[in-house]
Protein backbone atom coordinates (compact mmCIF):
# COMPACT_ATOMS: atom_id res chain seq x y z
CA UNK A 1 0.00 0.00 0.00
CA UNK A 2 1.56 3.33 -0.96
CA UNK A 3 1.93 5.46 1.88
CA UNK A 4 -0.12 8.53 2.60
CA UNK A 5 -0.87 11.05 5.62
CA UNK A 6 -3.65 11.95 7.01
CA UNK A 7 -4.16 15.15 8.76
CA UNK A 8 -6.74 17.09 10.62
CA UNK A 9 -6.23 20.36 11.39
CA UNK A 10 -7.92 23.98 11.87
CA UNK A 11 -8.27 27.41 9.74
CA UNK A 12 -9.86 30.26 10.64
CA UNK A 13 -9.87 33.41 9.20
CA UNK A 14 -12.70 36.63 9.24
CA UNK A 15 -13.36 36.27 5.52
CA UNK A 16 -13.66 32.04 5.25
CA UNK A 17 -17.03 30.71 3.98
CA UNK A 18 -19.61 31.17 6.78
CA UNK A 19 -17.14 32.23 9.23
CA UNK A 20 -19.36 35.27 10.27
CA UNK A 21 -22.20 33.19 10.93
CA UNK A 22 -20.46 30.48 13.04
CA UNK A 23 -19.23 33.03 14.93
CA UNK A 24 -22.07 34.51 15.78
CA UNK A 25 -24.16 30.78 15.76
CA UNK A 26 -21.37 28.78 17.43
CA UNK A 27 -23.42 26.26 19.03
CA UNK A 28 -24.66 24.73 15.37
CA UNK A 29 -22.87 21.99 13.98
CA UNK A 30 -22.11 22.53 9.97
CA UNK A 31 -20.99 19.45 7.45
CA UNK A 32 -19.72 20.30 4.00
CA UNK A 33 -21.29 18.40 1.90
CA UNK A 34 -19.51 19.87 -1.60
CA UNK A 35 -17.28 22.08 -2.29
CA UNK A 36 -15.45 24.34 -5.04
CA UNK A 37 -12.16 22.21 -6.28
CA UNK A 38 -11.52 24.47 -9.27
CA UNK A 39 -10.86 27.93 -9.01
CA UNK A 40 -13.53 30.67 -10.21
CA UNK A 41 -13.81 34.09 -11.21
CA UNK A 42 -15.59 37.15 -9.80
CA UNK A 43 -18.66 36.91 -12.74
CA UNK A 44 -19.09 32.91 -11.62
CA UNK A 45 -19.18 32.86 -7.89
CA UNK A 46 -18.22 29.25 -6.18
CA UNK A 47 -21.74 27.22 -4.75
CA UNK A 48 -21.39 25.38 -1.40
CA UNK A 49 -23.38 22.68 -0.24
CA UNK A 50 -23.29 22.16 3.86
CA UNK A 51 -25.87 20.38 6.42
CA UNK A 52 -27.06 21.53 9.83
CA UNK A 53 -27.16 19.24 12.35
CA UNK A 54 -28.91 18.39 15.29
CA UNK A 55 -31.29 21.99 14.79
CA UNK A 56 -33.90 23.23 16.94
CA UNK A 57 -36.28 25.85 15.69
CA UNK A 58 -34.72 28.34 17.55
CA UNK A 59 -31.28 27.35 16.65
CA UNK A 60 -32.79 27.16 12.73
CA UNK A 61 -33.62 30.94 13.31
CA UNK A 62 -30.76 32.45 14.62
CA UNK A 63 -28.67 30.29 12.18
CA UNK A 64 -30.65 31.94 9.21
CA UNK A 65 -30.78 35.15 10.34
CA UNK A 66 -26.96 34.99 10.90
CA UNK A 67 -26.86 33.37 7.22
CA UNK A 68 -28.85 36.59 5.87
CA UNK A 69 -26.23 38.93 7.46
CA UNK A 70 -22.82 37.08 6.32
CA UNK A 71 -20.57 39.13 4.09
CA UNK A 72 -18.97 35.91 2.24
CA UNK A 73 -22.69 35.03 1.17
CA UNK A 74 -24.46 36.26 -1.71
CA UNK A 75 -27.42 33.85 -1.32
CA UNK A 76 -28.71 30.93 0.08
CA UNK A 77 -31.60 28.59 -0.19
CA UNK A 78 -32.75 25.25 1.97
CA UNK A 79 -32.61 22.56 -1.10
CA UNK A 80 -33.01 19.49 1.97
CA UNK A 81 -35.49 19.48 5.18
CA UNK A 82 -35.13 16.60 7.36
CA UNK A 83 -36.66 16.03 11.19
CA UNK A 84 -33.33 16.51 12.22
CA UNK A 85 -31.24 18.27 9.93
CA UNK A 86 -31.19 20.80 6.80
CA UNK A 87 -29.25 21.16 3.42
CA UNK A 88 -28.39 24.73 2.24
CA UNK A 89 -27.03 25.62 -1.07
CA UNK A 90 -25.01 29.05 -0.65
CA UNK A 91 -23.65 31.18 -3.27
CA UNK A 92 -20.62 32.95 -2.14
CA UNK A 93 -19.50 36.50 -1.86
CA UNK A 94 -16.64 38.48 -3.67
CA UNK A 95 -15.27 38.52 0.09
CA UNK A 96 -15.43 34.89 0.73
CA UNK A 97 -11.76 33.26 1.09
CA UNK A 98 -12.25 30.13 -0.48
CA UNK A 99 -8.81 27.61 0.03
CA UNK A 100 -10.47 23.82 -1.45
CA UNK A 101 -8.93 24.60 -5.02
CA UNK A 102 -5.69 25.33 -3.34
CA UNK A 103 -5.73 22.02 -1.41
CA UNK A 104 -7.05 19.88 -4.32
CA UNK A 105 -4.67 21.48 -6.36
CA UNK A 106 -2.04 20.07 -4.49
CA UNK A 107 -3.12 16.74 -4.89
CA UNK A 108 -4.48 16.52 -1.82
CA UNK A 109 -7.68 14.79 -0.56
CA UNK A 110 -10.66 16.61 1.32
CA UNK A 111 -11.85 13.58 3.32
CA UNK A 112 -14.50 16.15 6.09
CA UNK A 113 -14.81 19.53 6.49
CA UNK A 114 -16.76 20.58 9.88
CA UNK A 115 -17.01 23.60 11.94
CA UNK A 116 -15.31 23.30 15.45
CA UNK A 117 -16.91 26.25 17.21
CA UNK A 118 -16.30 29.50 15.41
CA UNK A 119 -12.81 27.57 13.26
CA UNK A 120 -13.29 25.20 10.77
CA UNK A 121 -11.97 21.81 10.72
CA UNK A 122 -10.50 19.74 7.97
CA UNK A 123 -9.34 16.45 7.23
CA UNK A 124 -7.04 15.92 4.86
CA UNK A 125 -5.05 12.80 3.13
CA UNK A 126 -2.21 14.08 1.15
CA UNK A 127 0.22 11.98 -1.12
CA UNK A 128 3.07 13.38 0.85
CA UNK A 129 3.81 15.72 3.89
CA UNK A 130 5.84 18.24 1.42
CA UNK A 131 1.92 18.94 -0.30
CA UNK A 132 0.74 19.36 3.32
CA UNK A 133 3.67 22.01 4.06
CA UNK A 134 2.95 23.92 0.71
CA UNK A 135 -0.68 23.62 2.26
CA UNK A 136 0.60 25.27 5.37
CA UNK A 137 2.52 28.16 3.87
CA UNK A 138 -0.41 28.82 1.62
CA UNK A 139 -2.36 29.77 4.89
CA UNK A 140 0.64 31.33 6.20
CA UNK A 141 1.14 33.77 3.54
CA UNK A 142 -2.98 34.60 3.14
CA UNK A 143 -2.88 34.85 6.83
CA UNK A 144 -4.82 32.04 7.71
CA UNK A 145 -4.21 30.76 11.29
CA UNK A 146 -3.70 27.23 10.86
CA UNK A 147 -3.31 24.89 14.04
CA UNK A 148 -2.50 21.18 13.27
CA UNK A 149 -4.56 18.77 15.66
CA UNK A 150 -3.04 15.55 14.26
CA UNK A 151 -0.62 13.83 12.01
CA UNK A 152 0.02 10.38 11.03
CA UNK A 153 0.74 7.93 7.98
CA UNK A 154 -1.21 5.44 6.97
CA UNK A 155 1.43 3.23 6.88
CA UNK A 156 3.82 3.63 10.06
CA UNK A 157 3.56 5.84 13.23
CA UNK A 158 5.88 8.06 14.22
CA UNK A 159 8.96 7.07 16.19
CA UNK A 160 9.37 8.20 19.20
CA UNK A 161 12.59 9.96 19.16
CA UNK A 162 11.27 12.56 16.69
CA UNK A 163 8.62 13.51 19.62
CA UNK A 164 11.38 13.85 22.09
CA UNK A 165 13.35 16.28 19.23
CA UNK A 166 10.45 17.85 18.72
CA UNK A 167 9.24 18.55 22.18
CA UNK A 168 13.02 19.49 23.16
CA UNK A 169 12.36 22.47 20.85
CA UNK A 170 9.73 23.74 22.71
CA UNK A 171 9.71 25.86 25.82
CA UNK A 172 9.25 25.18 29.57
CA UNK A 173 5.70 27.26 28.94
CA UNK A 174 4.83 25.85 25.70
CA UNK A 175 5.28 22.28 26.71
CA UNK A 176 3.14 22.97 29.90
CA UNK A 177 0.75 24.63 27.34
CA UNK A 178 0.80 21.27 24.86
CA UNK A 179 0.73 18.87 27.67
CA UNK A 180 -2.29 20.90 29.31
CA UNK A 181 -4.32 21.09 26.16
CA UNK A 182 -3.93 17.76 25.52
CA UNK A 183 -4.52 16.36 28.66
CA UNK A 184 -8.00 17.86 28.80
CA UNK A 185 -8.84 16.66 25.11
CA UNK A 186 -8.78 20.03 23.54
CA UNK A 187 -7.76 18.35 19.93
CA UNK A 188 -10.65 16.30 20.55
CA UNK A 189 -13.43 16.78 19.32
CA UNK A 190 -15.68 16.32 22.33
CA UNK A 191 -12.57 18.01 24.35
CA UNK A 192 -12.16 20.95 26.44
CA UNK A 193 -12.98 24.46 24.76
CA UNK A 194 -10.23 27.16 23.91
CA UNK A 195 -11.91 29.16 26.76
CA UNK A 196 -11.36 25.66 29.68
CA UNK A 197 -8.29 25.77 28.59
CA UNK A 198 -7.07 28.93 29.08
CA UNK A 199 -8.74 29.06 32.45
CA UNK A 200 -6.70 26.17 33.59
CA UNK A 201 -3.18 28.12 32.23
CA UNK A 202 -4.46 31.24 33.83
CA UNK A 203 -4.13 33.21 30.49
CA UNK A 204 -6.57 35.17 28.17
CA UNK A 205 -7.59 33.15 24.83
CA UNK A 206 -5.64 35.20 22.48
CA UNK A 207 -2.20 34.48 24.37
CA UNK A 208 -3.47 30.81 24.17
CA UNK A 209 -3.70 30.92 20.56
CA UNK A 210 -0.45 32.71 20.01
CA UNK A 211 1.17 29.72 22.10
CA UNK A 212 -0.45 26.99 19.90
CA UNK A 213 0.60 28.66 16.79
CA UNK A 214 3.93 29.00 17.80
CA UNK A 215 3.91 25.36 19.10
CA UNK A 216 2.12 24.15 15.73
CA UNK A 217 4.98 26.25 13.56
CA UNK A 218 7.81 24.52 15.53
CA UNK A 219 6.41 21.36 14.65
CA UNK A 220 5.67 22.09 11.05
CA UNK A 221 9.44 23.04 10.56
CA UNK A 222 10.55 20.21 11.64
CA UNK A 223 8.30 17.73 10.69
CA UNK A 224 8.25 19.88 6.80
CA UNK A 225 11.35 21.67 6.71
CA UNK A 226 12.35 25.66 6.88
Amino acid sequence: MARSFIAELLISHPDLPLAPTIRAVPSVTIEVEAQPLTATTDEDRPTIFFTLMDAAERCDRDFESALSRDRTVDDWTVVLELADCRTYKIRLGQNAKVTSPKITGLGVRILSIRNAADDWRLRLQAPDKESLGAYWRYCRDEDIQFTLEKLYSSRAQARPAEDRRIEARLTDRQREVARTATRMGYYESDGASAKAVATELDISRSTLSTHLRRIAAKLFRETFGE
